[in-house]
């Protein structure tokens, strides 16, 4: 089936989500408090993403569209894409016209509970996609309060408003009691955890804020699985052996933009207080820190500089063994860049080829997760889905 003004196949799960992405869901904002059955609804850890929505309306964190493919749900009133509810059924339509049911990521059963300090652990554990838990560290980028934010980023908006409830500060005893909680609680596998931080201003803080409670994670795990950390590189490059040191398996230093004039015009604080040449210097020294080849990545925002030049980002990050991470541009509300245009689906369908075509002249790189995640596809196209 080919729908009208679409150029993808939208029968593929990875070339839905492409559309998906790139133009948004509508759907009424109480359409899912309707919903029979509990699902896992999203928290806003991080992002605003949905225009209107708060934790009352329990947006869904994730969609399931079908072959392991998951989505993230964006709403944007207008869109061709819309969701309706028949019965316990999510029915995905375009023009009016039914696609395909989809379906909703389990509430986690670790959820709804309460720690011995009294927190609620869904404000303290954070997920990534459909099941990966984890931590949301030092949540007060210290950009923001300068000025100096990435201008896609609305975790300072997010954090005052929707998020406000959800943990800023860890004890080590809170993390240790909250990762025994999510590994020991029965459900599915956990196959890695994510630790994602804002930008600590000094490595003391980094050490505080966010190897320290990465220790405690990792001394409670039992077994101990895989840890990825998504970090600011520090100013002295030997805490990048205290990261590793700690427990962390793989890590991440996001310098979201590769263009060199985009880094600077996006990423105003990175680009001042850190600099672009520093940035992938720290990301090269990682890499032998690490060792092996593909635990360290480099991740660009698709949408927001030319594609040209995202595709000579993971060129470089490949021929120079660093693994190459995606993220999806939406349009935050709040943000310097909230009335920017999402990427059309043929930059998306360009981009997820030139990835796939990556992964297979490259096949010892890896993606950070061995899932399908919210808002990047390279897990699709490292497995091949894109035609």
């Amino acid at each position: 089936m080919t729908l009208p003004g679409l150029p993808l196949n939208e029968e593929n799960p990875a070339e839905l989500k492409l559309t998906l992405l790139s133009r948004g869901v509508d759907f009424d904002l109480g359409l899912f408090q309707a919903y029979p059955r509990p699902f896992h609804y999203n928290h806003f850890g991080y992002d605003r993403t949905s225009w209107g929505a708060l934790p009352s309306h329990r947006i869904p964190q994730v969609l399931h569209l079908g072959r392991g493919v998951v989505s993230a749900l964006h709403r944007r009133p207008g869109s061709p894409w819309k969701l309706n509810l028949v019965g316990d059924r999510v029915e995905l339509s375009y023009l009016g016209r039914y696609v395909r049911e989809v379906g909703l990521g389990e509430h986690p059963p670790y959820f709804d509970k309460v720690l011995s300090d009294g927190s609620k652990s869904e404000n303290v554990i954070a997920v990534a996609g459909a099941l990966t838990p984890g931590f949301f560290l030092n949540p007060d980028c210290y950009y923001f309060p300068e000025g100096k934010q990435c201008q896609f980023c609305s975790l300072y908006a997010t954090r005052k408003t929707a998020g406000k409830d959800i943990a800023r500060g860890f004890s080590a005893a809170q993390i240790a009691e909250a990762t025994r909680l999510f590994q020991q609680t029965k459900w599915k596998h956990i196959p890695e955890i994510q630790v994602t931080a804002g930008s600590a201003k000094t490595d003391a803080e980094t050490r505080m804020n966010i190897i320290e409670p990465i220790r405690a994670m990792y001394d409670a795990l039992q077994p101990k699985i895989p840890i990825h950390a998504i970090v600011q590189p520090p100013d002295d490059f030997e805490v990048i052996r205290e990261y590793r040191d700690a427990g962390v398996t793989t890590i991440s230093f996001n310098i979201e933009v590769f263009d060199r004039a985009c880094f600077a015009r996006i990423c105003p604080g990175k680009n001042a207080d850190y600099g672009y040449d520093r940035w992938l210097r720290a990301v090269q020294y990682a890499s032998e820190v690490f060792g092996a080849d593909y635990r360290v990545y480099c991740g660009l925002v698709w949408g927001i500089e030319p594609t040209e030049s995202t595709m000579r980002g993971n060129e470089f990050f490949i021929e120079n063994r660093i693994g190459i991470a995606s993220n999806i541009f939406h349009a935050d509300p709040g943000t310097v860049m909230g009335s920017h245009p999402h990427p059309d689906e043929e930059t998306l369908l360009i981009l997820a080829r030139h990835t796939q075509s990556l992964f297979r002249e490259n096949p010892r790189a890896r993606t950070i997760f061995s899932v399908s995640m919210r808002s990047t596809i390279d897990w699709e196209a490292r497995r091949g889905d894109f035609s």
